[in-house]
């Protein structure tokens, strides 16, 4: 990815629903406290991971 786009966190999303499944948030990237980044889908659909229904888990790194 571009160093320009590239994402420093996600962040939740509440204004926008997700295009999929109609929940919210959606997913937002965020460089440098900028939004870089809307997703239109919410973290289950865009991940593909049911526990990415919490933002919370949004910005763990990766299991080995």
């Amino acid at each position: 990815m571009d160093p320009i786009t590239s994402i420093d966190r996600y962040v939740p999303d509440y204004a926008h629903a997700c295009e999929v499944c109609g929940t919210t948030p959606v997913v937002a990237g965020m460089k440098a406290e900028r939004l870089v980044y809307l997703a239109t889908m919410c973290g289950p659909c865009l991940w593909n991971e049911p526990k990415a229904v919490d933002p919370a888990t949004w910005n763990e790194a990766p299991p080995d």
